[in-house]
């Protein structure tokens, strides 16, 4: 465990293999069909990404899911905090043949509300994801380059390019990326500063996967981020840490 937080602090981003069994991974897969079932979907320009936030505060089976220590723990190892809360779930799902891209961006545009930026996103494969299926990319060390472009937290209904915001440099990079490629059970985490993207899902098989971002409790909320009136969707305690009875505690006590 103490390779991965190290791995983690030096990339930004690091992969457990192995942590969800297979025959864990058939509920996971009943779970997420529940929620997107295959079909047909909108589509962007190049392709469908469909994706469902914030379900499992009403759907126990994903609550489960993703209140599951397993993955607090990880989260908890890689940001070496000792209690670490859930902010959000999601479900992302590209179909085989129409599966769209994703621009790169940074997670802290849309959860930097939170101070200081330490929060990760927990990805579960539920089926293999490579490059011919529309796999996440990251750039190694990019965690570094601080906050890049506008806070757009409750603001955007989709991802926005960051690449403008790029110096020459930091746009370089962005032609030798890493694939993070996974097997069926494999956890990637990323730190929300990580520059990533995904690309077209051209393949005849489907990506499917569970997204839990989560945040090391420590962190407060900071209100002049978030848009008028959104506070109230963020209860806190009086030291402006995010309630646990809305961000339910997933490692420590």
């Amino acid at each position: 465990m103490a390779q991965l937080q190290g791995d983690f602090e030096r990339d930004g981003w690091v992969i457990a293999r192995g942590v969800v069994e297979l025959a864990e991974l058939a509920t996971m897969h009943d779970v997420f069909s529940m929620l997107i079932p295959e079909g047909a979907y909108p589509r962007s320009t190049d392709g469908v990404v469909r994706e469902i936030t914030g379900a499992a505060r009403a759907i126990e089976p994903l609550g489960q899911i993703a209140r599951d220590p397993r993955f607090g723990a990880l989260a908890a190892e890689v940001l070496g905090a000792r209690r670490v809360q859930l902010l959000q779930d999601s479900l992302l799902y590209k179909p085989a043949r129409d599966g769209g891209s994703v621009d790169w961006h940074q997670d802290h545009s849309y959860v930097g509300y939170l101070v200081p930026a330490r929060i990760i996103a927990l990805r579960i494969a539920l089926l293999s994801e490579d490059t011919h299926n529309g796999c996440m990319r990251v750039v190694d060390g990019s965690h570094r380059w601080g906050p890049l472009g506008a806070n757009l937290a409750l603001r955007a209904d989709r991802v926005t390019s960051l690449v403008d915001q790029l110096s020459p440099e930091q746009r370089a990079r962005l032609d030798h990326p890493r694939t993070l490629a996974l097997e069926p059970g494999d956890v990637s985490i990323h730190h929300c500063l990580t520059l990533h993207d995904s690309t077209a899902n051209r393949s005849e098989r489907p990506r499917r996967t569970i997204i839990l971002r989560m945040f090391d409790a420590a962190c407060t909320l900071d209100r002049a981020r978030l848009p008028t009136g959104a506070e109230q969707h963020f209860p806190t305690d009086e030291h402006e840490h995010l309630a646990m009875r809305a961000f339910p505690c997933v490692h420590g006590s």
